[in-house]
Order: C-alpha cells, then structure tokens, then sequence
C-alpha cells in the first residue's frame, strides 16, 4: 500500500498551456466557427495575443468548452448548458477547496482498479475516511 500526505495542488505549469484552436476544435469536437460564436457571445475568451494570430486557448477554456459541448449533445441550449457548465466550475471549485482544506492523506489499497482511502480527519474524536472500493464510494469512521 502506498500513502501520500501531500496537500493538494495544481501544476504551476498549467496556467503556461496554450491550446489553437484547430486543436482546440479536434479535442472538444466544436468547430472553429462555434468557438468563434461563443467568443462573440462572452460565452468563452480567448488569450490576448498580437492582432491577426491564431486563437489560443487556456487549459481552463478547454475544460470549459468540453463542458458546453456535453450539455449541448445532451439537449440543452447554447445559454442553458453555458450556465450550467459555469455551475459545474462553481462546484468543482468547492470540492478542491473542501478536499484541500480536509485531505489529510491517501492510501492507495489496489494500484489496477484505483481503490484507496482518503484521510479526511477526525470529528467527534472519531477518523473519518473516504472510501473507494469494490463496494463504490462511501464514508467509513475509525476510532480516533
């Protein structure tokens, strides 16, 4: 079994990743002419750059833009699965905040399937542990 203790953290470098949008359109499968919609509508940005270059994208934008196009093949409007996918971001900020604040370690129980146990501290003099087994997910309390 393998442990870490290390705080959670985003690499310095992904702020450095700049993605065109030809890859940007092949990752996302949106096509340059819908980037260039959304970026009218305010819906996305793209990196400022000199005048008359290739669009760049952020590791963010990415993220985001395959997150618009997810809830667009699901149904939803243009509007609707934009502010659904800036809620998803909301969300996803608050988990990394909880998990950075309270994650105390992980144990890695089976390397193959990705089971392990998170560390998330005590309360009420009891541990507390997120589980992934072969059982799911699920929460298990340890004496302190």
């Amino acid at each position: 079994m393998k442990e870490t203790k290390h705080k959670m953290h985003k690499p310095h470098f992904i702020h450095d990743i700049r993605i065109g949008i030809g890859d940007m359109c092949k990752i996302t499968g949106v096509t340059g002419r819908q980037l260039r919609y959304w970026e009218e509508r305010g819906y996305i940005k793209s990196l400022a750059d000199e005048k008359n270059s290739v669009r760049k994208y952020s590791w963010e934008m990415l993220y985001k833009v395959g997150s618009i196009k997810v809830f667009i093949d699901e149904g939803y409007t243009l509007a609707k699965a934009v502010e659904k996918s800036e809620l998803r971001e909301k969300e996803m900020a608050i988990i990394r905040k909880f998990m950075a604040a309270n994650m105390h370690g992980v144990e890695i129980t089976d390397e193959e399937k990705l089971y392990g146990q998170l560390d998330l501290g005590q309360c009420e003099g009891k541990k507390i542990y997120g589980v992934v087994d072969e059982n799911g997910s699920h929460l298990e309390f340890g004496e302190g």
